[in-house]
């Protein structure tokens, strides 16, 4: 699979923008099935610094700053992203899941010491007593890693209503679930909480998702979305990524922007603005097939 992936914000502020700095995820990063063929940005006006480099997770990051007066910035990111099949293991034949959780206590040489740092509560996941009996009823004594995991992914989809006016950044992982509502974001959130919980090593990845127009529909430009999922570690296999959005295991609809702790870590945008008064952006995403590759 081939994609042309365009991620296009624009920010129109009511007041004008004296200084900014921005921290910047919009690169897609290569991983064992994903290759990025080119990456362009385009940023208006034009930054007076610009540095390209890696955060502590191996993400490509941009960090900009706008030293000139403006009331619009507009970034618009372009990609062509190669994605490879994936084999994945018998969920039956991983390893059980307290053996992965044993992982956490890891001694610093130990290879697993990477994954660990995954367990344990970051500012978006907070992991507490209800989630971990949430997670409990699907991850029983003995049972397989990834069997348990996909339990879990399944319940939450069919536990969980999709509602886009739910939450905000700002919701908590526990209002989340009180409420039974959210978006990918909480989701994802959700799904580290329960796994964190009972001490399992479990990332957030963000990215974009292959949506399709309703049948008899044209693909409307700019309809896609942005997206966010989880992976868990598996011994002897390494990450399995899951979407608890959609219940399904992310193969070659799946672009993979960044992976942090939670989405503090891989925020597309982030940063200080000096001035500006109100603003909303307007984000436009496609992702594209490339070549007729996809049916």
């Amino acid at each position: 699979m081939i994609y042309d992936v365009r991620h296009k914000t624009v920010y129109r502020y009511t007041l004008p923008v004296s200084m900014s700095h921005h921290l910047l995820h919009l690169e897609p990063r290569d991983t064992g099935h994903q290759r990025v063929e080119w990456f362009a940005i385009r940023i208006d006006p034009e930054p007076g610094f610009d540095d390209r480099s890696t955060d502590a997770f191996g993400n490509p990051t941009r960090t900009i700053t706008l030293d000139q007066s403006h009331d619009e910035l507009v970034i618009e990111a372009e990609s062509r992203v190669h994605l490879a099949p994936r084999d994945l293991p018998e969920a039956m034949a991983t390893p059980p899941w307290e053996d992965v959780a044993a992982l956490r206590m890891a001694a610093m040489d130990d290879p697993s010491m990477d994954a660990s740092r995954f367990a344990f509560a970051s500012p978006f996941v907070e992991p507490d007593d209800a989630l971990e009996l949430y997670a409990r009823e699907s991850f029983t004594p003995g049972r397989p890693i990834l069997d348990a995991a996909l339990e879990l992914n399944r319940r939450i989809f069919s536990d969980f209503i999709f509602d886009a006016t739910a939450t905000t950044i700002a919701t908590p992982v526990a209002e989340v679930f009180a409420k039974r509502r959210g978006v990918c974001q909480d989701f994802s959130h959700l799904m580290l909480a329960c796994l964190r919980a009972i001490g399992l090593p479990a990332r957030y990845q963000s990215g974009y998702l292959l949506t399709r127009p309703p049948e008899g529909q044209e693909r409307l430009v700019g309809a896609d979305a942005s997206h966010a999922w989880v992976s868990v570690y598996v011994p002897r296999t390494g990450w399995v990524e899951l979407d608890p959005t959609n219940d399904c295991l992310p193969m070659q609809e799946h672009v993979t922007l960044a992976w942090g702790r939670d989405y503090s870590d891989v925020s597309p945008i982030g940063g200080i603005v000096y001035g500006g008064g109100l603003h909303d952006p307007e984000v436009a995403v496609d992702v594209i097939p490339v070549g007729g590759n996809h049916a």
